[in-house]
């Protein structure tokens, strides 16, 4: 049940009041933080998820109806973020053990000291990821990071061989162009 007081605050917010979103953050900060924190094990990065949170809440709080409290939509969206940090965090973490693998990570090396600054080269690689189609991002993540053959892909989203074939020939292809600047993917 939303109390007085919130519902109070939630009208303020919804008008771009900044007083009440900044009580918002004074009363929700160091919780949520320390809340995402137990997801991220990480501090520094639960505190940049909170807030993108709360930058978001400004951006969009026009927008937001709030079917329950200002608290719990906070703390709701600080859980969703920091699923999404630990899974595109899975996915980096598949990627350089496939580079491994696969003795492409010397050659990955090598074309950062070429010019390229190692996170621009992750966070260009992760962006070019995730601008795939959903289903097509996720066959191709099965079948390059979690070295799924064809088949077993196919079993486990129900669809057909041919389907996960031709969807991870899109994500090369779509990555190709996406990243053409930067040679080593072109052995993906």
């Amino acid at each position: 049940m939303i109390t007085q007081k919130s519902d109070t605050l939630i009208t303020k917010l919804t008008q771009g009041d900044a007083r009440a979103f900044e009580v918002l953050f004074k009363l929700h900060y160091t919780r949520l933080t320390l809340f995402a924190n137990r997801f991220v094990n990480d501090l520094s990065v639960a505190e940049e998820i909170v807030a993108d949170v709360f930058t978001d809440l400004w951006e969009k709080g026009h927008e937001v109806t709030f079917s329950t409290s200002v608290g719990s939509y906070l703390y709701k969206m600080a859980q969703n973020r920091s699923l999404n940090y630990l899974k595109h965090q899975k996915i980096e973490n598949l990627y350089v053990a496939y580079l491994e693998k696969n003795n492409l990570l010397d050659e990955v090396r090598s074309t950062v000291e070429n010019g390229y600054e190692e996170k621009e080269l992750v966070n260009q690689i992760k962006a070019a990821i995730n601008t795939l189609p959903e289903k097509c991002r996720e066959i191709f993540v099965l079948s390059r990071f979690s070295d799924m053959k064809y088949k077993e892909i196919a079993s486990q989203l129900n669809i057909s061989p041919k389907t996960v074939e031709r969807q991870v020939s899109i994500a090369l292809e779509k990555l190709r162009q996406t990243l053409k600047h930067v040679s080593y993917l072109f052995l993906l």
